[in-house]
């Protein structure tokens, strides 16, 4: 497997966070022999010239992926405390399929500060470790969606990403996040082409 570039640097870093920003989760399968973590996205992008294509499917491989760990909670109106639900990581892909596709919210998912860990990682449904080396770095994100009073949050630390698209492709790093940098900069231009239901148009 190619992986352009080598380690992700502080350039990298910044685009995937936009690129990802508000993509639909779709599932993910982690391969624990393989130190690899596979998350399959719809993602928002759209081409430098015509129309945008109406789903855009990917799978983010992950590789050298050392622990993933999350907290599945539900917490109704009149709780306290929030209630942590028992899940595994042969259970994790289920999980996220239950909310239905959930978007990515927020600008932050790759090497981000430890405020939110700091918060649930006090919660964990399951800290699993694949190995004992040190990961050069972490991927985190939420499902929560609607009335569901549930709310799963994910953390993995990992080496590097290598990004194909539905047809298999592997996708150059820049491309993706090209893409999804051109689709906000639509977006909040007023492009028709970058606008998506449930996401606020540009004022």
């Amino acid at each position: 497997m190619n992986v352009s570039r080598g380690l992700l640097d502080n350039r990298d870093t910044a685009g995937l966070n936009v690129a990802l920003s508000e993509a639909t989760c779709l599932g993910l399968v982690v391969d624990a022999k393989a130190a690899e973590l596979r998350l399959q996205l719809e993602v928002l992008t759209v081409p430098e010239a015509g129309e945008p294509a109406d789903d855009f499917r990917v799978q983010l491989t992950f590789t050298g992926v050392s622990r993933v760990a999350a907290s599945l909670r539900q917490q109704n109106w009149d709780d306290v405390r929030p209630s942590v639900l028992p899940l595994r990581l042969d259970g994790l892909d289920e999980s996220i399929r239950s909310f239905g596709g959930g978007r990515l919210h927020g600008w932050e998912f790759i090497d981000l500060d430890d405020s939110g860990w700091s918060l649930w990682g006090e919660l964990l449904s399951f800290d699993t470790r694949l190995d004992d080396h040190i990961s050069a770095h972490v991927l985190e994100f939420s499902q929560e969606e609607g009335i569901d009073p549930r709310e799963l949050d994910v953390r993995v630390w990992f080496d590097n990403i290598v990004i194909h698209d539905e047809q298999g492709r592997q996708l150059p790093l820049t491309e993706f996040v090209t893409g999804g940098t051109r689709w906000w900069d639509a977006h909040a231009a007023g492009d028709p082409r970058a606008s998506r239901a449930g996401i606020t148009p540009p004022l």
